[in-house]
């Protein structure tokens, strides 16, 4: 038995010559383990988000989405309401802004596919397809 052990820490400790250093069994091993475990981690996310449009867009059709956000900005307590809608052709994000008893409303133009949804949201609300709702 020690020599089986002994065997597998000199194979674990040995290395190999790279291009800009020495690289051992056991950091190539810990390197594909990793990549194992990204691959497997990246599937579950795709999983999970494929999950999530199916559930957001089978649910669209009955009724909106809403989703609800708090912040301060500048000492100001502000809301945002955002609001999800399936119309033809599509889909549209209208946005609430209450702060101090003002309210400003702002409604996006009609996007064909949710991934486009989420992209926009993202890039030009603080909410994410998520968020929102029945």
């Amino acid at each position: 038995m020690d020599d089986i052990i002994a065997a597998i820490g000199s194979w674990l400790t040995e290395t190999h010559e790279a291009k800009r250093r020495m690289v051992s069994n056991l950091e190539m091993l810990f390197w594909i383990a990793f990549g194992i475990a990204s691959v497997i981690a990246a599937k579950d996310h795709a999983a999970k988000r494929k999950a999530l449009m199916t559930r957001t867009e089978q649910a669209l059709p009955e009724k909106e989405l809403v989703a609800t956000s708090f912040s301060d900005e500048e000492g100001r307590a502000v809301k945002y309401v955002g609001t999800l809608r399936r119309v033809e052709g599509g889909y549209t994000v209208g946005l609430t802004r209450e702060a101090n008893g003002e309210r400003t409303e702002s409604c996006s133009e009609v996007m064909p596919s949710l991934e486009r949804v989420a992209a926009y949201l993202t890039s030009c609300t603080s909410f994410v397809l998520s968020d929102f709702k029945g």
